[in-house]
C-alpha cells in the first residue's frame, strides 16, 4: 500500500513526541509491507527543524535516514495550483494532499484529520491505520552482537 506520511508523523519520531510509538510502528512497516512517500516541502521543513534543535550534520543524517526507506513525491506547479482550489483551510495540508495524489497514495497518515476533510486522498491517524490494516509483522530475528570492546561495521 502507498502511504503519504504527513510531516507531523515524522516530527513525532524526530522529537520523541507523545505520538511517537504509533508513528514509529507505521514507519517500521514501510519499505517492505508499505511504500512510504513524503512531500518535497516536508523534507526541507524537517531538515530545518532538526538543524534548529540539533545541528546541520544531524539534520542531514536524519534526512538521509528518511530517504533510505521513503520516496519523495514528484509534484509540479499544476499540483500546487490544484491544491489552491481544494476545500482545505490549511494550504500546507493541501500541498500534502497534492503530493499524495501525485504519488498515488491510498492514505495520508497524519495527526491532523480535521484539516484533511477536503482532501481527495483519505487521511487517517497512525493508530487508526494500524488498527484497520492487519496485525503488525513479527519482529525480525535478533542480530548477532559484536564482541564487547569491538565496533561492528
Amino acid at each position: 500500500m502507498r502511504l503519504l506520511l504527513d510531516i507531523n508523523i515524522l516530527l513525532d519520531v524526530a522529537f520523541q513526541r507523545p505520538g511517537e510509538p504509533a508513528s514509529s510502528r507505521v514507519i517500521a512497516r514501510c519499505g517492505h509491507e508499505h511504500k512510504a512517500w513524503l512531500a518535497w516541502h516536508s523534507v526541507a521543513t524537517l531538515a530545518y527543524l532538526v538543524e534548529r534543535q540539533e545541528s546541520a550534520d544531524q539534520a542531514r543524517e536524519f534526512v538521509r535516514g528518511l530517504l533510505a526507506w521513503a520516496d519523495v513525491a514528484v509534484t509540479q506547479r499544476s499540483d500546487a495550483l490544484q491544491a489552491l482550489d481544494w476545500p482545505m483551510a490549511d494550504f500546507e495540508d493541501a500541498l500534502q494532499a497534492a503530493a499524495a495524489v501525485a504519488c498515488g497514495a491510498q492514505f495520508i497518515i497524519t495527526r491532523n484529520l480535521r484539516d484533511f476533510k477536503g482532501s481527495p486522498v483519505r487521511a487517517t491517524t497512525p493508530e487508526l491505520f494500524l488498527a484497520s490494516h492487519g496485525p503488525e509483522p513479527a519482529p525480525p530475528p535478533a542480530r548477532a552482537q559484536a564482541p564487547r570492546g569491538k565496533r561492528s561495521t
